[in-house]
């Protein structure tokens, strides 16, 4: 899962946010320099990334994007769940998507245990301008950020070209992305 789903599964603090979403720009820092939520939210993310590449619930969903989608069937995998969460936010969350997003960005703007890598605080900056999060709902949004990853990777793929196929793919596997969301909140909980 992508940001989205890391924010929904993690508590709503500066230290548990900042910790959700630092292992994709750093390093695990050493438990004297931040708290420990913030690790206990840091190792959520990794089990997270990992259960989600791994989880036989995902498998077929995995199967049909393969074949097109090659080795960038897990980023797509990840942005699919997201978009998925955020169309179907009322399944998951008491609080509007707008709401949730915006209290996440307020806390996330409080964390100061350490300096952010300077990709994190870039990304933090337009997710919070754009508010990336909701905007996941519209499959147009998906399609920019899958644009946006296809940029940073080092070889040709084909997820610009097969967004479209991919988003509905994932409406086709729709009961699994749910199972699977509630396989992870079972397991958190």
């Amino acid at each position: 899962m992508n940001y989205l789903g890391h924010w929904l599964f993690s508590d709503p603090t500066p230290d548990a946010l900042m910790g959700s979403l630092w292992p994709d720009f750093g390093k695990r820092p050493s438990p004297d320099e931040v708290s420990e939520e913030f690790l206990v939210h840091f190792d959520r993310h990794q089990w997270l990334d990992k259960e989600t590449d791994r989880t036989p619930i995902l498998e077929p969903l995995r199967q049909a994007l393969r074949p097109k989608l090659r080795k960038t069937t897990p980023i797509v995998v990840d942005m699919l769940i997201d978009h998925h969460l955020a169309k179907h936010w009322t399944e998951y969350h008491q609080r509007s998507l707008t709401a949730f997003t915006r209290i996440c960005y307020e806390q996330s703007r409080r964390f100061g245990a350490l300096t952010l890598p300077a990709k994190l605080e870039k990304t933090l900056n337009w997710m919070r301008e754009d508010d990336w999060l909701a905007g996941y709902q519209d499959p147009r949004n998906v399609l920019r950020a899958l644009a946006g990853l296809s940029r940073r990777l080092k070889f040709d793929d084909p997820m610009v070209q097969s967004g479209h196929w991919a988003i509905t793919q994932a409406q086709h596997h729709k009961s699994q992305i749910s199972q699977f969301l509630t396989h992870v909140n079972r397991s958190l909980n």
